[in-house]
């Protein structure tokens, strides 16, 4: 028996034995795919999906938030400015003081870097009730470009391996349904794709609004959450 053997005989019963069921796992930037398959006659169906943005803290805020002022101290990275900012209770740019040691902290135990997770379905938007959530908190990380488009732009959030950077982001994002009236710009030209073209619609708006060459707009949420431009970072 060869393995050049098993491949054949694998590739013949790949050949002949229909196929009653497919998935194509296209992941991110697959509007292409969604494409071809609507001009191939393929019928498709829109599910809702959720829109938003990322929002970073200082990591030291949501270590307070989290676990007081008495034990947030405790969160120990290893990390000097992170540690030290940690402990103050501020961001700053200084290599800070080494509070590794557990005499230099309130409490001699360590706590892991905190992280949240928010959630309603009563967000009112002026109009209805949405969903509106956090995703995908990354805690001692930062936030990164996930743009596949020179003309658009949109981002991501990770954490780093030891959670000792500085900042924590995640997503806040409200849901949006396939028969959502935010879409009904959308329908007539692009069909079942609405929402494909509407989120490809909002990546271009952040590119024009950074000044182009993948430059992210940005605003203190403090000024989001009132409705006005911010002038400052």
């Amino acid at each position: 028996f060869y393995l050049s053997d098993f491949f054949t005989w694998y590739m013949f019963i790949l050949l002949i034995v229909p196929i009653y069921g497919q998935v194509l796992a296209t992941g991110h930037s697959s509007r292409d795919m969604y494409s071809a398959l609507a001009e191939a006659g393929v019928v498709m169906e829109a599910k809702g999906f959720a829109v938003g943005f990322r929002v970073e803290h200082p990591q030291s805020v949501i270590n307070a938030i989290q676990y007081g002022a008495e034990w947030s101290p405790s969160v120990v990275t290893g990390r000097k400015a992170t540690d030290a900012a940690n402990v103050s209770g501020r961001v700053n740019d200084g290599e800070g003081d080494d509070i590794s040691g557990k005499e230099d902290r309130p409490h001699p135990g360590r706590l892991p870097v905190a992280s949240y997770r928010l959630a309603t379905d009563k967000a009112f938007d002026g109009d209805e009730n949405r969903g509106a959530y956090s995703f995908c908190m990354c805690p001692g990380g930062q936030i990164v470009p996930a743009s596949t488009n020179p003309d658009e732009v949109c981002v991501n959030g990770m954490s780093f391996s030891n959670r000792d950077s500085k900042w924590a982001n995640s997503a806040l994002v409200v849901t949006v349904d396939p028969d959502d009236a935010v879409l009904d710009p959308y329908r007539k030209k692009h069909g079942v794709l609405a929402g494909v073209a509407f989120q490809q619609h909002m990546e271009r708006r952040a590119s024009e609004m950074g000044g182009g060459r993948l430059v992210v707009p940005v605003q203190r949420l403090t000024d989001f959450c009132d409705g006005i431009p911010s002038v400052s970072a």
